[in-house]
């Protein structure tokens, strides 16, 4: 017996296998492109939210601590809070209204000192999605790290405490700033780069170092400038090496040497007046990221005129090199003056100064009085430079006074008061550790 076939309106035969595979193929469609894109779409509007909501929560972290400022009401004290209400931060300028599809928030924070920041605990309510308490549902357990990943975070801060004793160490000997470190602070100071130096105070092993004080003094040292003195003014030239014309006689009393001249690769030319050093030069230079980097332009250089620390490599080729100073004298014409010693102060019989015959004395040491005074200050040349010493303060603590940490309430039940004023009391530290709990999905 033969199947009944069955065309459709235009003649065309109906494959019934097609037909009823054609409500799963739908099913297949949806799952396969509607419901991706649904997916999708709800990602994104998640992201956009978490996005909007905590950029909400930082504006209101940021008002509240510029407004705790202002208001001087921010907690100095680790552990302690410190809870505002929202509508505290409208009034001013520390927010406009905050509003999430036309609802303004409301709420309060709660600020906490957590070391060295602080901590806000953020309870919004009125606030559309971005509501802490709907948007985060319940606390998570108590943990014992900080989850700084989290956007709303409590702290819990817990009490123990120790009887302590303060010392302050001796103070130490006078360094030199070149002698201290110049990257590096420790307990807030630039201390000697080498802290072990015998120099330094001695902490016991058991001291607990919780500052380093210094005092800074200047420390002075001179050296005196004098010349000769002479007793008529006379028919005298400046200072020249070889006679100068008009002038017939020179004068013995009155020699001095010019400066040594720069270092160069020719011989000078001899004179009899003339006192000539041989010195080798090299090219000196030092590598950086593969490369020579001279000094002097690649020139050769005299030793005592680079800085060998710096440029601590040379070429093997050398030079020889040539310096020279030239004696000179005044030359006159007359009556001969009459010449002094070298003195600071004028001398009897003595009454002009020669400005071009002066001579300085080597620096005195360093000392922490002045030498200068209004009697010597035309010829004493005064350096000062800033010295420093120092001394630790360290504590000494006993064991923990309570067998475990408490919290606030029955820390303030023990010590008979406040956690500020138990901070300021010297003869004791206390501890603060916490716990954290945070808003979980």
């Amino acid at each position: 017996m033969k199947r009944a076939s069955y065309v459709d309106n235009q003649g065309n035969p109906i494959d019934h296998n097609f037909e009823s595979k054609k409500a799963i193929l739908n099913i297949f469609f949806v799952i396969g492109t509607i419901l991706p894109l649904v997916l999708i779409g709800f990602i994104i509007y998640t992201a956009v939210q978490n996005n909007n909501c905590n950029k909400l929560y930082k504006e209101v972290k940021a008002a509240t601590l510029e407004y705790l400022k202002d208001e001087d009401k921010i907690p100095d004290v680790e552990g302690e809070d410190v809870t505002i209400s929202i509508d505290k931060l409208y009034s001013g300028k520390y927010l406009s209204d905050l509003r999430t599809n036309n609802m303004i928030c409301s709420g309060n924070v709660k600020t906490t000192k957590y070391k060295s920041e602080y901590i806000y605990t953020l309870n919004l309510t009125n606030c559309n999605v971005c509501t802490t308490n709907t948007r985060y549902g319940k606390w998570s357990g108590e943990l014992n790290y900080y989850p700084k990943d989290k956007p709303i975070v409590d702290v819990i801060p817990y009490y123990n405490y120790y009887e302590r004793q303060v010392v302050f160490t001796d103070w130490s000997k006078y360094y030199d700033k070149e002698e201290l470190s110049k990257s590096k602070s420790k307990y807030g100071v630039y201390l000697p780069e080498d802290e072990e130096d015998d120099g330094m105070p001695v902490v016991p092993e058991e001291g607990n170092i919780v500052e380093a004080q210094k005092e800074e003094i200047y420390y002075y040292r001179y050296k005196d400038k004098s010349w000769k003195w002479y007793d008529i003014v006379g028919n005298y030239s400046d200072f020249s090496s070889e006679q100068p014309a008009g002038f017939a006689n020179k004068d013995e009393d009155t020699e001095r040497y010019t400066d040594w001249s720069t270092y160069s690769l020719t011989y000078p030319e001899d004179k009899p007046y003339r006192e000539i050093k041989k010195t080798v030069g090299y090219q000196y230079y030092y590598e950086k990221d593969g490369k020579k980097i001279y000094a002097n332009n690649q020139n050769y250089t005299a030793p005592e005129d680079v800085d060998q620390v710096k440029y601590n490599k040379r070429e093997s080729k050398s030079a020889d090199m040539y310096t020279y100073r030239d004696k000179e004298w005044r030359w006159y014409n007359g009556t001969k003056r009459r010449y002094s010693r070298y003195s600071s102060t004028q001398l009897s019989m003595y009454t002009y100064r020669d400005d071009g015959l002066v001579s300085e004395s080597q620096y005195s040491s360093w000392d922490p009085e002045s030498e200068l005074t209004s009697a010597n200050a035309v010829y004493r040349e005064e350096e000062k430079k800033i010295m420093t010493r120092f001394r630790y303060v360290y504590e000494i603590l006993s064991a923990k006074v309570l067998d475990n940490p408490v919290t606030k309430d029955k820390f303030v039940s023990e010590v008979g008061m406040t956690v500020p004023e138990f901070s300021t009391l010297e003869d004791y530290k206390m501890e603060v550790t916490y716990k954290f709990k945070y808003r979980k999905r």
